[in-house]
């Protein structure tokens, strides 16, 4: 074959179209990343290292372009503990790109100087608008490049030292509940930085498991808390006294009034029994002195009224009298 009759042109064309057809091939599918579910993620070009604003939430396929790449943060709730064994704290199905945060107890004082260790685990959750500042500020994707993780445990201890040193040692014995409110309540404020773009970190959760203090303080918490015992028995048993006590008063009480009650009824009884017999023998006494004054009233105009008075009755005696009887009445 004569090299002459080598058409260069279409040799050049036919070796482009075949190198672009099989970049094209191998280009294409590289220019695609998927984003599973329960991650967000931001699009970072390899060629000028800078992130896109752009934050993709719904897990699928996106065209990124060649060499890009998409660096992940976890859309779902996270768990950070702060424990000194693993109960409770297992794997299981832990994604191990974005693992839980173990760290070990916190070193704290209470207000009253004690030293102690606090054991509690809590949620965090990222928000679409913070992917972007954070990044910028500390960086993101798996547990090997996201610095962000190693500052939210710093955001989390200030919080907590911080919270821990507002109580009493005793308190934490006493009202646990009101304590964990103030801690979640301090880390929300040290995760919510709107001034350097990061807000919207959701916090819920909090769990105050344990509260590690001094053995001779725990000894005297043991006496004090069996001696309020001892006052809580005998508040128990003053109480029983003193309802025994009110409720004998009451019995008492309902005596004398039952008492009282039946003394007025006896003394009415009294009272309309006395009114009805001087109200019998007066009218007995009226009826008497009508009948006497009318007696007296046939006889008044008589020379002698009492001598015929007297013999009138002595003729009424008379006819009245049984023979049966010796005495006469008069």
């Amino acid at each position: 074959m004569n090299p002459a009759d080598v058409k260069v042109v279409p040799v050049c064309l036919c070796s482009v179209c075949c190198f672009l057809s099989i970049f094209a091939v191998i280009a294409l599918p590289l220019s695609f990343k998927s984003l599973e579910q329960g991650k967000y993620a931001l699009t970072l070009n390899w060629n000028t290292q800078q992130i896109g604003n752009e934050a993709y939430t719904d897990p699928g396929m996106y065209m990124v372009g060649l060499g890009n790449m998409l660096v992940e943060f976890p859309s779902t709730f996270q768990t950070m503990y702060f424990v000194g064994d693993s109960r409770g704290t297992e794997k299981g199905d832990e994604d191990e790109e974005h693992p839980v945060i173990r760290r070990p107890p916190l070193r704290a004082r209470s207000s009253d100087g004690l030293e102690m260790s606090v054991s509690l685990s809590f949620q965090w959750q990222l928000a679409k608008q913070s992917l972007l500042p954070l990044y910028k500020i500390l960086g993101g994707g798996t547990v090997e490049e996201s610095l962000y993780r190693d500052e939210f445990v710093r955001f989390a201890r200030a919080a907590i030292v911080e919270s821990c040193a507002e109580f009493s040692a005793a308190f934490f014995f006493t009202n646990r509940q009101k304590i964990t409110d103030h801690m979640i309540q301090k880390v929300r404020k040290a995760f919510s930085q709107p001034d350097i773009g990061l807000d919207g970190i959701q916090i819920r959760g909090l769990q105050l498991r344990e509260v590690d203090l001094p053995d001779a303080f725990d000894e005297e918490i043991v006496r004090t808390q069996e001696q309020m015992q001892e006052i809580e028995v005998a508040k128990a048993e003053r109480q029983e006294q003193r309802i025994m006590m009110e409720r004998e008063l009451m019995i008492r009480e309902a005596r004398v009034k039952k008492n009282y009650q039946d003394s007025l009824a006896n003394a009415e009884k009294t009272r309309l029994s006395n009114e009805a017999i001087v109200k019998q023998k007066l009218f007995h006494q009226l009826k008497q002195a009508e009948a006497n004054a009318m007696v007296l009233s046939k006889f008044w105009n008589d020379t002698d009224p009492w001598s015929r008075l007297f013999e009138m009755m002595e003729i009424r005696a008379l006819n009245n009298h049984n023979d049966t009887r010796l005495l006469i009445n008069l």
